[in-house]
């Protein structure tokens, strides 16, 4: 694997080969393999250095580098646990301790997303709404 520069402030092999963009716009590296299909570069990276990807697990980018195929910077996660160490909305929510009313989420929650203080509020003026239209 020659496709790569090092970044000497990071430690990042940065790739320097073909690249596609991911949906959010993220560049991943690409390269060809046998049989003539692509695989992205830091799974071949990981693979090649460290060993096989487990069925049903991703590999996520540590230094937050997408075009890094430094397999030190790499490391098997599930779906799960890469999407919420990124900054998409689902990792954003999750690392929410409050509700947009500054009231913790706590354990009377019972795991849920919603602030029980909002809601029952909130159920108060619907039921009150609906006793005065009758």
């Amino acid at each position: 694997m020659r496709r790569h520069e090092p970044e000497p402030n990071s430690g990042c092999w940065l790739w320097t080969g073909a690249a596609s963009r991911s949906r959010k716009g993220s560049l991943y590296g690409n390269l060809r393999v046998h049989g003539g299909k692509d695989k992205p570069a830091h799974r071949f990276s990981y693979e090649m250095f460290v060993g096989p990807i487990p069925q049903g697990r991703t590999i996520d980018h540590i230094c937050r580098t997408t075009l890094c195929v430094n397999p030190r910077h790499l490391e098997v996660v599930s779906m799960r646990e890469n999407i919420l160490r990124g900054d998409g909305p689902a990792a954003v929510n999750a690392r929410r301790t409050l509700c947009q009313n500054g009231h913790p989420f706590s354990v009377d929650n019972r795991g849920a997303r919603v602030c029980r203080v909002c809601e029952s509020a909130r159920q108060r003026r619907y039921r009150a709404r609906k006793l005065g239209a009758s």
